[in-house]
């Protein structure tokens, strides 16, 4: 692995100094990489715990329209590893915060920003910790709220991160586990406050089947999961979409994670008591079409929809 690699970045990126001038119209989203030939280069370089006599290993190669961290994480004298960009001046006082789209192997990783400062004369950085879903892509977006100071992963109180500021970034994992690690970079952006969720996005495109469980370790949610994955061809088939509705963090609506306040709504709306297993299927005109609060078989749930008149029409045009 390469232990520096020059990474596009985009040259609009780079003189990004005064982007909240008012009257100025703020996009949705500004990409800061996505790994692809740009005409500006961000240099990416490698810092493992080795610098303080740790034993972890770490590093990174490009790969096809991604950046791939991967390497081991010894607990025994640090256990972390990281790569991080050069030092850039980027002004993001006009967003809401940052968005990875990254796969990962189900281990927490830790998104780092730096802006220059101090505390007492310390160095200041700031760390916001995403989850990842082993093998699947996802959009783990972090709001700067979530980043908190700290130096050489010690918390600290101050000062806030200044987002008008913003000198560096790097991707971490410090999940105080050992063992390998592998993760694909895909993307990174700045990302404006999002609308809140609502399931009318999905009506007259998809069928949600919309799954409410405590935790993510609920053993009714993992017995319903693999059921799904072990049939996902005939899911896609019939155009559905997963929404995952927990308690804790984790809450996602396909690849999309869901706000705390997204999954409140979710589960007035249904009217679902907290610690309660529920699923719900939508039909692709919005309404619910069946409720249970088990877990239930995935080609019972398929051939319900095969009753369904739009399913029913579906097949004939697509001569099932």
């Amino acid at each position: 692995m390469q232990p520096r690699f020059l990474l596009s970045l985009t040259l609009a990126t780079l003189l990004m100094t005064n982007s909240s001038a008012a009257g100025a119209d703020v996009p949705a989203t500004r990409l800061l990489t996505d790994f692809t030939p740009r005409t500006a280069d961000f240099g990416w370089y490698v810092v493992n715990d080795n610098v303080m006599g740790g034993r972890s290993r770490g590093g990174f190669e490009p790969v096809e329209g991604a950046l791939r961290f991967r390497g081991s994480t010894n607990t025994n004298g640090g256990g972390f590893s990281s790569i991080r960009t050069r030092t850039v001046r980027m002004d993001l006082s006009s967003f809401e915060g940052i968005e990875v789209r990254v796969k990962g192997d189900g281990r927490r990783y830790t998104w780092r920003l730096t802006t220059g400062a101090r505390y007492r004369g310390r160095p200041v950085s700031y760390w916001a910790d995403f989850e990842t879903r082993k093998g699947e892509w996802v959009d783990a977006a972090i709001p700067f709220t979530a980043f908190k100071p700290q130096f050489r992963g010690f918390k600290l109180r101050g000062p806030k991160l200044d987002p008008r500021r913003i000198q560096g970034m790097g991707l971490m994992i410090y999940d105080k586990k050992d063992g390998p690690f592998e993760l694909e970079l895909a993307r990174v952006r700045a990302f404006n406050k999002k609308p809140a969720f609502t399931l009318s996005d999905y009506r007259w495109e998809r069928r949600v089947l919309v799954v409410f469980a405590p935790k993510v370790t609920d053993q009714r949610l993992a017995k319903q999961l693999a059921d799904l994955r072990a049939t996902q061809a005939a899911f896609d088939e019939r155009d559905m979409t997963l929404i995952l509705v927990l308690e804790s963090a984790g809450s996602r609506a396909g690849d999309t994670p869901l706000s705390a306040s997204d999954s409140e709504s979710l589960r007035q709306m249904y009217g679902i008591p907290p610690g309660g297993f529920a699923l719900r299927l939508v039909g692709k005109d919005g309404r619910t079409k069946r409720a249970a609060q088990e877990p239930v078989l995935m080609q019972d749930l398929y051939a319900f929809i095969d009753t369904m008149p739009m399913r029913r029409t579906e097949m004939l045009i697509r001569g099932d």
